[in-house]
């Protein structure tokens, strides 16, 4: 049996660089289609990735539940911030006036599920073998059609197609196009991103009265503010919930501050805000952690494919300001478009070069048009007399394209 023959009855062999959600979901999906994959990830497990956070996922839920197999999809539930939560299609969320306390928009957000980081890629990780502690080093092309992905361990591996899923600082997009054209842009923006236990009952129902998931805020003062459900371990015991608690404004980092001066300074800027933005800052504990997050965006440009061997997937394709809430959910539809192109590859061979060169095509213009409207938005949020004309407040959080 010649190459060819063996690849119409096994399929493509497919090398997944990066093992987060993106990562995750691909492999889902591979699996599901019958296809081989093989999955790596620099970290080293419970260790390099200790951050949680936060996810909204609205408009992809669909696209979700479709490309995860079945047993998973009907435990989407497990990864909510808030299990037992069950939202509908008239579910909405509210842009509030943080000064007077004001709705300024109310946006549909059907069926809209609030997910933790980590107990997501939990349930996306079962019955996914992967290799830990793999660092990508180069990759070069084989004479008959496939690649080689090199590690820093000196191992290699071949594959048919090679899928950068490894996130907002993408070592495969560095090798496609160099260090200086796969750098991303910082923002002068600092955001304070921390998750927070307040261990009393009655300030947990406080901040989870107004909204079961969460709230969003927005200042004349450039504030913008961000509060959401993290946990919910006991909905009976409310002094067990964790919030997320962030806000953000113009200026640059000052890595410099010691903790102690993170709270200081995000409690001085709470002092001036509405309910509930006011407590869920004024109540942290003393020994919360603030984290000031990098914000940093990269438009999408054209790279070579190498004839249909080798694309990017969600962050590591199009990483955008979170501001619009968009992007796990292009991530979602990445992995989708991207899975559904190999699995043609399975039952139409010798077509690579056009199926993944499609996929890549519509990712690069669909990215390149969210992350614009996102870095818009993560500008013109800080900046009342624009605020209005912002993408968030004419189309809401829908998909663009």
């Amino acid at each position: 049996m010649n190459y060819d023959q063996m690849k119409s009855v096994a399929g493509p062999q497919v090398l997944i660089v990066g093992a987060g959600i993106t990562g995750l979901l691909i492999a889902q999906g591979l699996k599901k289609a019958g296809v081989g994959y093989t999955i790596f990830d620099a970290e080293t497990p419970g260790i390099s990735r200790p951050r949680e956070w936060t996810l909204g996922i609205h408009w992809s839920i669909p696209i979700l539940e479709k490309l995860l197999p079945t047993d998973l999809s009907n435990r989407l539930f497990e990864a909510q911030c808030d299990p037992g939560l069950v939202t509908g299609p008239d579910h909405t969320i509210e842009l509030r006036n943080s000064e007077n306390g004001d709705v300024l928009k109310t946006i549909s957000t059907p069926n809209l599920k609030r997910v933790s980081r980590k107990k997501l890629r939990t349930l996306c990780a079962e019955g996914i073998e992967v290799l830990w502690e793999k660092t990508l080093d180069d990759i070069t092309y084989e004479s008959d059609e496939g690649l080689t992905a090199h590690f820093a361990d000196g191992s290699t591996y071949y594959g048919d197609v090679l899928v950068g899923a490894d996130g907002p600082k993408s070592k495969v997009r560095e090798i496609l196009l160099g260090t200086e054209k796969a750098r991303s842009t910082p923002l002068d923006i600092v955001y304070n991103m921390s998750i927070v236990k307040y261990g009393d009952a009655k300030k947990a129902l406080f901040l989870n009265s107004g909204h079961p998931q969460n709230y969003f805020g927005y200042n004349p003062n450039g504030i913008f503010s961000f509060l959401a459900i993290q946990d919910k371990p006991d909905s009976d015991k409310p002094e067990t919930w964790s919030f997320q608690v962030g806000s953000s404004w113009l200026g640059q980092r000052d890595t410099s501050l010691s903790n102690e001066e993170r709270i200081a300074r995000v409690k001085r800027a709470a002092s001036q805000l509405s309910e509930p933005f006011r407590s869920a800052n004024l109540w942290m504990p003393d020994d919360t952690i603030i984290n000031i997050d990098p914000i940093a965006y990269w438009v999408p440009m054209p790279f070579e494919n190498h004839q249909g061997r080798i694309t990017l997937c969600g962050d590591a394709a199009h990483p955008l300001p979170p501001h619009r809430g968009q992007g796990l959910n292009h991530c979602i539809l990445d992995a989708s478009n991207f899975v559904a192109a190999v699995a043609r590859l399975k039952i139409e061979q010798g077509k690579k070069d056009v199926f993944i060169a499609d996929y890549t095509k519509e990712m690069i213009k669909r990215g390149t048009e969210e992350v614009n409207l996102s870095l818009n938005t993560a500008l013109t949020v800080h900046d009342w007399a624009v605020f209005t004309e912002s993408p968030l407040m004419k189309y809401g959080i829908t998909k663009m394209s």
